[in-house]
């Protein structure tokens, strides 16, 4: 698989993209992996000995996954956080930001979409999901074109396989 280290022009249409969810600013390296995925880099190698490295070894990616950057099946282009993106800059993260009830982190971490309250209601497109405490980013989710209704992004090997109290 191709690796790609984004230049200044593809990481600030990146950024320009993460903006909704208030990040102005990635100091590290950022890694295009495949045709969608984005992983950051802060090591101590430069550009050129990544890409030395990787025509020596075949390596699929380097650095830490943080989101996608794609083009969905009506042809417009989303970028959007990974959990681990979420938490790298975290302290960035102001826009979007969707705090669930109790209840409803119960039903997320089963795979269940999210019927939202409507104090919760928000415009369409992607939030960062926060634990009904408020403490910590348990995930990335897709508000409906109602505002009403949350569609999580949760990989399988992450949730529940039922319910408990």
């Amino acid at each position: 698989m191709k690796i790609q280290i984004l230049d200044r022009t593809k990481k600030k249409k990146f950024v320009d993209g993460l903006n909704e969810f208030g990040i102005t600013k990635i100091s590290e390296m950022l890694v295009r992996s495949g045709e969608e995925r984005i992983r950051a880099f802060s090591g101590d190698l430069d550009r050129e000995q990544i890409m030395d490295l990787w025509k020596l070894l075949p390596i699929e990616g380097v650095g830490l996954y943080v989101g996608k950057d794609m083009v969905n099946r009506s042809g417009v282009r989303e970028v959007r956080l990974s959990l681990d993106g979420m938490h790298v800059w975290k302290e960035q993260l102001e826009g979007r930001v969707l705090v669930l009830t109790e209840e409803q982190e119960i039903e997320w971490f089963l795979g269940r979409d999210i019927e939202l309250e409507e104090k919760q209601k928000m415009d369409e497109g992607f939030v960062c999901v926060k634990s009904f405490d408020g403490k910590d980013f348990v995930g990335i989710g897709k508000v409906g074109a109602d505002g009403m209704k949350l569609f999580g992004f949760l990989p399988k090997e992450r949730r529940r396989k039922e319910r408990i109290s």
